[in-house]
């Protein structure tokens, strides 16, 4: 058994979440549940390749072995049933990094993407600032279940100037996790269009149960030469300062142009520590991530729990995977500005406001799970206490 109660004091840490709360909220003596990082320990394995490579004392140019492959191979196939190869598979300093590189190299100044909103926020600057244009395809909420809105999407793909459609598969923020059915819908749009989709699948580890994440590559063969699924093993580790994604990709074409610009901009070699804890946790992570992710959707049972029974206003939904929870704050009657105000200044709690994630986001709150529970009711009497004056 693992213990993922232990708490860890991250402050001056150089930690974004811990001591960067200043540039977003105005202080930084809040409790925070903002960035996606988890505050639990890395598993000991981690830590001992990690210093254990440090030994050796040289840190020179590093390459990629094929045990590393391998390793990534195997945890796609046994976790996720995707059948990879190593030719399949290249390095990405972040998954956001890679996002870019899909937008720049596959479509042009000018053409058109399309994003399912409410959405983690980097897709909106990924594409803007690539000189592109931002097409929503808004969730729905159907019996307070977020879902696609399929017309709108055979709408929108039916542009010729839309070419990608950048998927988030788990969903961050709305935590829903896409049944095969719902992505060969999606699949057979974007097909029948000639738009290419990029799948962020950085969470497909974190999954609950009664839910089985579905690659998108994995449902046919035509699904797999018309997409890219950019992942990491950062969420799932916790790890993501060491820089550790990759991109699978199956059309030889668009992998070998991705090498290329790869090359060119010099960051295809991996990070010395990346390398060697990217492998160590693919073969050796499996019993520490089915505990976890038992941990986190216990963590996820407790909040919505309490919120549905002592605090008025606000409606947790439902999880079916990440760690990442959606609150509608639209019962407390505030504006979006009030509501961070209400978060900040009278609980003392620094989360990510709704409206990041695009319009259809106001009136929301996103909360990070990923942390030893007593955090976690520590945050929630606070909340509870604070919502007391405004309902």
């Amino acid at each position: 058994m693992y213990n993922f109660d232990e708490i860890i004091d991250r402050r001056n840490t150089d930690s974004v979440k811990y001591d960067e709360m200043d540039i977003n909220f105005g202080r930084n003596d809040l409790m925070p549940f903002w960035v996606a990082d988890m505050d639990i320990k890395s598993p000991d394995f981690v830590i001992s390749t990690i210093t254990k490579r440090a030994q050796h004392g040289i840190f020179g140019y590093t390459r990629r072995p094929d045990q590393f492959y391998d390793a990534i191979v195997k945890w796609l196939k046994l976790r996720h049933n995707l059948d990879a190869a190593k030719e399949n598979i290249e390095y990405a300093p972040g998954v956001v990094f890679a996002l870019n590189m899909m937008v720049r190299k596959f479509t042009q100044e000018g053409d058109k993407v399309i994003i399912q909103t409410p959405v983690y926020y980097p897709f909106f600057n990924v594409i803007k600032g690539s000189n592109r244009q931002i097409v929503e395809n808004p969730l729905v909420v159907k019996d307070g279940k977020y879902t696609m809105d399929f017309d709108d999407l055979e709408k929108k793909a039916s542009d010729p100037a839309c070419k990608m459609l950048i998927l988030c598969s788990p969903h961050n923020p709305v935590g829903r996790v896409w049944s095969r059915e719902e992505l060969e819908q999606l699949g057979e749009i974007c097909l029948k269009n000639g738009v290419l989709v990029v799948s962020d699948e950085i969470h497909f580890d974190i999954v609950f149960k009664n839910s089985a994440h579905v690659p998108f590559a994995s449902i046919s063969e035509k699904f797999k030469m018309n997409s890219i699924t950019c992942t990491a093993p950062s969420k799932t580790f916790n790890i993501a300062g060491l820089h550790s994604a990759y991109c699978i990709i199956f059309d030889n074409e668009k992998m070998n142009a991705y090498k290329k610009e790869l090359s060119l901009l010099d960051l295809n070699r991996s990070n010395v520590f990346s390398r060697v804890v990217t492998q160590a946790v693919y073969e050796q992570g499996a019993e520490w991530v089915d505990e976890l992710i038992e941990y986190l959707e216990g963590n996820a049972n407790f909040v919505y729990d309490y919120i549905n029974k002592n605090i008025k206003g606000i409606r947790p939904t439902k999880m079916q995977g990440t760690y990442l929870m959606w609150l509608d704050c639209r019962g407390l009657g505030l504006n979006e500005k009030e509501i961070d105000k209400l978060f900040v200044d009278k609980a003392g709690l620094a989360l990510d406001s709704g409206y990041w994630f695009g319009e259809n986001g106001r009136g929301f709150m996103r909360l990070n799970l990923g942390c030893p529970r007593a955090l976690l009711e520590n945050a929630m009497e606070k909340l509870k206490k604070a919502t007391v004056e405004v309902i």
